[in-house]
């Protein structure tokens, strides 16, 4: 059994909470919060094979972040193997973790109030005596809570107020009944010296359990002199010793010893608190929760640490790291003032902006200076791209267009571009290109901002289907990159941003790197669009050089997706799985969670080109599922395109459609590609503007569109001619124009099964072209529609076979992923799919099934 508990200060504390109760044992943050969770995953399910596993956590309303999306993965991640997960929580804070764990399955066990009955045994029970009518009373002003009911009748019992008559009966000496758990826990500690007191204070300030040092430390006494103190608050029973620590006996009592602190008095002891957990070297991220509550507008140190802080959580914790940075705007003396000058035209003339078009940024002095302190703009936006990286986009938009006027158009710009990639995460493409189309055209901008504006509006535009200003915008941010920053350095700006700035201007010689990088992806995926693949790998490769140069904030943009993307399209598939495998390293290493969507929809995309289906559907429901865990919705239209493509090939024609129409209904019915996209696989024709890249996704198409798009075949050949070396475009030139025995030999020597199978069905080789179908997956079109997936061993997938054979080996989801070059997530889903068809619920019965199937050679 694995028991853990969390505690308040557990929020700004990391995977906290789940690794308290697993111990060494568990996962370490040491390569990245993602590779940490699936390591605590596979310690236990090494557990789980020796003896079931029960893992206990108590006060889950406090876990932190990285606890909550371990929960969300783990639970039903190891829904195979004897692990019960006993999760315990208060109804507030709000938990979504636990809710989403309920609504898919999880059993809830809500503890409802004491009956009457109830409370009276339990009054019997902690009295040794049948309660009279005073202590019933008692228990009925409780109202059924048994903590507040014990607390209430031991501190009345130390008091000796509890009276047991001739008769057996308790009774209450004084007939004066607390009015709360407060009012119970300020009677129970009313008879602790003063100094007692304070140490309950200076504990209760700390949210966590504390040494006598801490305590002295904030109280300015030495240590020695606490612990008579210390001992009075331990008999009292407000305190317990854990290990060389001291706790509340109940979070309850710290939080009542807490709100009864004055303001001012709480003020001051975070402010304390501060100081000595900074001279003792303590993480940011607990200086933090106290710099929140005691530092004072002004205080560039408390700025300083928060932003650090905020760093420091940003990769595993974006929404406790966005509030942190929301505090350091406070004390940057920021403040919420009205509408911008520049926007005043708008304003009169039409009232608020749409949500197409707002305005760039509001503004407004700092309160008293008549202008924001140096680096508050730097905080604006990395607060609006942290709010808009955690799903909070209305409190981004809110912040960027409301939380002051930048001193000049280099920080209204860095303020619009930090909404601007953001939002362009969260898939809202026309926004991104109204907000850069408006800042872009501000008088005074630098290079820098004006390279990175440029960058992120060029994947949108691309997005959107505007490819030539895609490329136009693309080409100008590298340009402009080269250029270099085009502004000094400002020490006190420099003190505020953090290393990750100086960093970046420490690659001098390559000028604004970033900036060339995002351009140079995008330049990528337009050549790709164009059919220009000797371009897009080149593009691709010298991002990837860039990033790997310069590290920091550009090695987070993951480059290499875009080169297994240019390395697909050219048939070279084995390079490109390897490019993704360092991409899904990175993105633990880094806890770059934002691009585990786009890793598996580029890994899905490679694996449908690849005729891997089952791998494929695996790989997009995964993207799909992780989309969701991480309210990161805007790659599912393309993912759910993979999903429906899959099904279509599996002859599952009414599945196929309605994922489809999900995907349309998520895209939208304006320009794009994925609209494009899914427009087409849901059998409409193409358009003229998108019709290359779909071919250099799917050469064969070309002759299934010759008799209903113009230019299907010219669109083909002209593919083949301007890319020598890419072998399935020659395919598809030639069955496109009929040469279809020339066809099927290039099909045959390049690496796209689907291809060659259906150049064989045209051909008239039915029998050929139906065993490549069903090597892929696929049901050929020559056979009656599918009813399903069906059920038992016959109706196991070739991939979920090879699975469920390592995992009847004994093999864990990553030994397993190894052996079969795919990613941990991919496992789990063909094991989920494997126990559906199967009916088993556990690895152990998942086994028997597969030595009764395929029993070992004797």
């Amino acid at each position: 059994m694995a028991l853990g508990r969390a505690t308040e200060l557990d929020r700004v504390a990391p995977l906290s909470t789940l690794s308290r109760a697993l111990g060494d044992s568990g996962a370490s943050l040491e390569y990245g919060a993602f590779l940490a969770i699936e390591r605590a995953g596979e310690a236990i399910e090494r557990f789980s094979r020796v003896r079931p596993v029960a893992i206990v956590l108590d006060d889950v309303q406090w876990a932190d972040e990285l606890t909550c999306l371990a929960l969300r993965q783990l639970v039903p991640g190891l829904a195979g193997s004897p692990v019960v997960w006993l999760l315990a929580r208060r109804p507030l804070p709000e938990q979504e973790a636990v809710d989403r764990l309920i609504a898919e399955g999880a059993r809830r066990v809500p503890l409802p109030p004491l009956s009457p009955e109830e409370a009276a045994e339990l009054c019997r029970r902690l009295l040794g005596a049948a309660p009279g009518a005073s202590v019933l009373e008692l228990a009925r002003a409780a109202g059924g809570n048994p903590f507040l009911l014990e607390e209430v009748l031991n501190a009345l019992r130390e008091e000796g107020r509890i009276a047991v008559s001739d008769g057996g009966v308790a009774v209450v000496r004084e007939p004066e009944l607390p009015a709360g758990f407060v009012a119970a826990v300020e009677r129970r500690l009313s008879d602790l010296s003063g100094e007692a007191r304070r140490v309950l204070e200076a504990g209760a300030v700390l949210r966590r359990p504390f040494t006598v040092h801490e305590a002295a430390g904030l109280l300015g006494a030495a240590p020695g002199t606490l612990v008579g103190h210390v001992e009075e608050a331990v008999r009292a029973g407000a305190l317990v010793g854990e290990g060389d620590r001291l706790a509340f006996r109940h979070d309850l009592i710290r939080e009542a010893v807490y709100g009864g602190l004055a303001a001012a008095i709480r003020t001051a002891l975070h402010r304390e608190a501060a100081l000595v957990l900074r001279r003792e070297g303590r993480p940011p991220a607990e200086l933090a929760e106290h710099l929140r509550h005691g530092a004072r507008v002004g205080d560039v140190a408390a700025v300083r640490e928060l932003r650090a802080a905020a760093e420091e959580m940003t990769a595993v914790a974006p929404s406790a790291a966005a509030d942190l940075m929301l505090r350091a705007l406070e004390l940057s003396g920021r403040h919420h003032p009205g509408p911008d000058p520049t926007a005043g035209a708008q304003a009169a003339g039409t009232g608020a902006p749409g949500a197409g078009e707002p305005p760039p940024e509001a503004g407004g002095p700092a309160a008293g200076t008549g202008e924001p302190p140096p680096g508050a703009a730097g905080l604006v936006a990395g607060v609006v791209r942290l709010l808009a990286s955690a799903g909070r986009l209305d409190e981004a938009r809110e912040i960027a267009d409301a939380h002051g006027a930048p001193r000049d158009a280099a920080e209204r710009a860095g303020i619009a571009f930090g909404l601007a990639e953001a939002l362009k995460h969260a898939g809202d493409d026309r926004t991104v290109i109204a907000r850069t189309g408006r800042a872009l055209e501000l008088s005074g901008v630098p290079v820098r901002e004006r390279a990175r504006l440029l960058a992120v509006r060029a994947h949108a535009l691309m997005m959107t289907g505007r490819i030539d200003a895609a490329d136009d915008a693309a080409r100008e941010a590298i340009a402009n990159g080269e250029a270099g920053t085009g502004r000094a350095a400002n020490p006190v700006e420099e003190a505020v941003a953090g290393e990750e700035a100086t960093a970046e201007r420490a690659a001098g010689s390559g000028g604004e790197v970033f900036a060339q990088v995002v351009g140079l992806q995008a330049r990528s995926t337009v050549a790709i669009f164009r059919g220009e693949l000797g371009d897009a790998l080149r593009y691709a490769g010298r991002s990837v050089e860039l990033a790997d140069g310069a590290g920091g904030e550009t090695a987070h943009r993951h480059p290499r997706l875009w080169l297994g993307a240019a390395l697909t399209a050219l048939d070279r598939f084995e390079e490109a799985q390897e490019v993704y495998a360092v991409v899904e390293r990175e993105c633990g290493r880094l806890g770059t969670a934002w691009a585990l969507p786009l890793l598996h929809r580029f890994r899905a995309e490679l694996l449908l080109a690849w005729g891997r289906l089952d791998d494929a559907y695996a790989e997009a429901e995964t993207g799909l599922r992780v989309a969701e865990q991480l309210s990161a919705m805007a790659l599912a239209p393309a993912l759910l395109g993979v999903l429906g493509q899959v099904t279509l090939l599996r002859g599952e024609a009414r599945a196929a459609r309605e994922l489809l129409a999900r995907g349309r209904g998520l895209a939208g019915d304006g320009p794009g590609l994925v609209a494009e996209e899914l427009r087409w696989r849901s059998g409409q024709a193409p358009s003229a503007g998108v019709l290359a890249y779909l071919v250099v996704q799917e050469p064969w198409t070309a002759a299934r569109l010759r008799r209903v798009v113009p230019g299907a075949v010219e669109c083909v050949r002209d593919l083949a001619r301007r890319n020598p070396g890419q072998v399935s475009l020659a395919a598809g030139a030639a069955q496109a124009e009929g040469r279809l025995e020339e066809a099927i030999e290039l099909y045959r020597a390049g690496p796209r099964p689907l291809g060659l199978a259906a150049a064989l069905e045209e051909a008239g080789r039915r029998e050929e072209a139906v065993e490549v179908y069903r090597s892929c997956g696929a049901a050929p079109p020559v056979s009656a529609p599918s009813a399903g997936e069906g059920s038992g061993w016959a109706a196991l997938t070739g991939a979920e076979l090879r699975v469920v054979r390592l995992v009847a080996q004994g093999m864990t989801n990553r030994e397993a992923a190894a052996a079969l070059f795919l990613s941990p997530h991919t496992i789990d889903t063909h094991l989920r799919h494997a126990f559906a068809k199967l009916g088993v619920n556990s690895r152990v019965e998942l086994t028997r099934q597969a030595l009764a199937h395929e029993p070992p050679a004797p």
